[in-house]
């Protein structure tokens, strides 16, 4: 079968299969208040709620249950007077896109990497197709649910995903735009901007930094026009930061500040957020040669270290995994990572029913299966950079492969 081929079939499958689940509503309803799924920035009930006190003319940010982006609002503001089967076939197709895009930074990846040294071993071997990669994306079961909840955070990964692939085609203004729209819809992705410029590998920094700022000035504008004041700024972007709705979800935030005595709360807000971009520079300076596994990396820290995160935030740096196929042979803890995602997969449904609808359980019982979750991905970001300095070291230093390694 051609290539083209396997992608049509790969793409048709995966949009039948989306638009079946759609068709249930009772499967669709109950993946929208899923809190593995959606959270109080990315719900679309809470989505809903915002566009009907608009489209009502109550301002939507004074009552404190909607916290997304203004444009977000006027765009679903638009959807919702289409017929009923737009938006899940919006949905759908952004995911077609993601897809699409993926298959392409697969492949201009790969050209990439016939210019740079290989190891003599993966001279003969085949690396992944990219028509894989994009399967992988479409089949992925957290994929899948994600779309189906309709979580607004597959807006954010499209953005990154298209600013990456705008960065490995060399163009410098729409990767700062998409970079600077995925920033304004959620507001972790600004980490990511450094490893785009070493995508980029533009040494005009300061022209950089000044289009991004630039992009996110006139998005906030354009809000600010939409709902006629600035309180969206602190709704949206306080609540990230500081925040303020502490519904349970995957995250490590929530639990800690329900918990912790008021005194401390700034304090450890700072540590906490702090935290989350600390990893940028380190990252971005050790893997400056590896800059689109640098995204990965930083992908995957936001996924685990953000306030508000779900099952989407990993199915983006999930995706951009495959890509780096060549560091499958490193990676040391595979089966110990499956069976922690697989176990938390499992056990989190059930805990959640446990506390919230059978009562013979409580919050600790969640907040545990949510830190094996993140164990797990934690774990798997360490063997993956292992795995990626190991084989730099095996590459300038081909006497060296098989052998232990003493580091000094």
């Amino acid at each position: 079968m051609k290539t083209d081929s396997k992608k049509k079939l790969i793409y048709a499958t995966a949009l039948a299969l989306r638009l079946a689940l759609f068709s249930f509503p009772s499967v669709a309803n109950t993946l929208v208040e899923r809190v593995e799924l959606s959270t109080p920035v990315t719900s679309f009930k809470r989505l809903t709620e915002g566009v009907y006190l608009y489209n009502n003319n109550v301002p939507p940010y004074d009552g404190g249950v909607f916290h997304q982006s203004p444009l977000l609002l006027c765009l679903f503001s638009f959807f919702m007077t289409l017929p009923s089967f737009t938006i899940p076939l919006v949905y759908s197709l952004m995911d077609i896109i993601i897809a699409h895009s993926l298959s392409n930074i697969t492949r201009l990846k790969q050209q990439r990497d016939t210019l740079t040294t290989r190891l003599e071993v993966e001279r003969d071997i085949q690396p992944i197709l990219p028509e894989t990669v994009a399967a992988l994306y479409l089949l992925n079961p957290l994929t899948i649910l994600s779309c189906v909840s309709k979580s607004t955070l597959l807006f954010t990964n499209l953005s990154i995903i298209l600013s990456l692939l705008s960065a490995l085609k060399g163009k410098t203004k729409p990767t700062l735009f998409w970079i600077a729209l995925a920033s304004y819809l959620s507001f972790y992705p600004v980490m990511l901007t450094p490893a785009l410029l070493l995508v980029l590998d533009n040494q005009k920094i300061v022209y950089s930094v000044g289009l991004f700022v630039g992009c996110l000035s006139i998005l906030f504008g354009l809000s600010r026009v939409f709902v006629g004041s600035w309180d969206f700024v602190n709704s949206t972007y306080g609540t990230i930061i500081f925040v303020t709705d502490l519904t349970p979800n995957v995250g490590m935030f929530w639990y800690f500040f329900i918990e912790i005595f008021d005194q401390f709360r700034s304090f450890f807000m700072v540590v906490f957020q702090f935290h989350t971009f600390i990893f940028t520079a380190p990252i971005c300076i050790k893997l400056r040669h590896q800059p689109v596994f640098a995204m990965t990396v930083l992908c995957g820290v936001m996924a685990i270290f953000k306030s508000y995160p779900s099952a989407s935030d990993a199915s983006l740096y999930l995706a951009l995994v495959p890509i780096g196929d060549e560091l499958f042979k490193y990676c040391r803890y595979g089966f110990l990572i499956s069976n922690l995602f697989l176990y938390a997969s499992g056990l989190a449904p059930i805990f959640w029913h446990l506390w919230i609808y059978a009562g013979s359980g409580n919050a600790n019982f969640f907040y545990a299966i949510t830190l094996v979750y993140n164990l797990g991905q934690v774990l798997l970001l360490v063997d993956l950079v292992y795995a990626a300095l190991r084989r730099e070291f095996d590459v300038k230093n081909p006497d060296a492969i098989g052998k232990p390694t003493l580091h000094k």
